[in-house]
């Protein structure tokens, strides 16, 4: 069943964890790209967006948006990124790279046809990329994205050692962030 921003909100602010697994899995792809297209560095992207998701958790019983959860999203892991480039001291030679273009670019609303395209063209990229990894692979790729299943329970089911899901996770990562390149320069 698909719900509403503010159905989502209201269930993430009652501590319905389905609903915030939905928008995590929903939109942390996309935000890690665009953390990692800010701050250049992909470890740093995923704790950034890790971050946002925490905070969203911390303060579910406060949780408002005024716009879009899409929205929100983005701009609290935008400014996240800033501020984490800002406190690396990195400030001043990365922000002459990043303009007011770069985001309305990454960023797509419903009133937005050019962010329309590119969600499209991600998702196309991403679908292509997910069916090309291997069997094996993409099965413990899909059940932690997916199934929000822990690396344990992925493992137990797979008959498989934790090391071998992390492994395979970093291969499907890697992959997958090698196939979107062409959305992070």
């Amino acid at each position: 069943m698909e719900y509403s921003d503010q159905q989502l909100v209201d269930k993430i602010r009652s501590g319905d964890i389905a609903a915030f697994e939905t928008i995590f899995n929903k939109f942390y792809i996309y935000l890690c790209l665009l953390s990692e297209h800010l701050v250049r560095n992909q470890h740093d992207a995923e704790e950034i967006v890790s971050d946002v998701f925490m905070k969203v958790w911390n303060i579910r019983e406060k949780f408002e948006i005024t716009t879009s959860l899409k929205a929100y999203l983005i701009r609290a892991v935008y400014n996240a990124s800033l501020n984490h480039i800002e406190s690396n001291k990195f400030r001043k030679k990365l922000t002459q790279s990043i303009s007011d273009s770069d985001y309305e670019i990454l960023v797509w609303d419903d009133n937005y046809p050019l962010g329309q395209l590119f969600e499209k063209e991600i998702l196309e990229v991403l679908d292509q990329g997910i069916n090309s990894l291997p069997d094996g692979c993409r099965q413990i790729f899909l059940l932690s994205r997916n199934e929000n299943m822990k690396y344990s329970d992925i493992a137990q089911k797979q008959g498989i050692s934790v090391n071998t899901v992390k492994t395979q996770m970093k291969i499907a990562l890697s992959r997958l962030r090698e196939n979107l390149k062409v959305f992070l320069s």
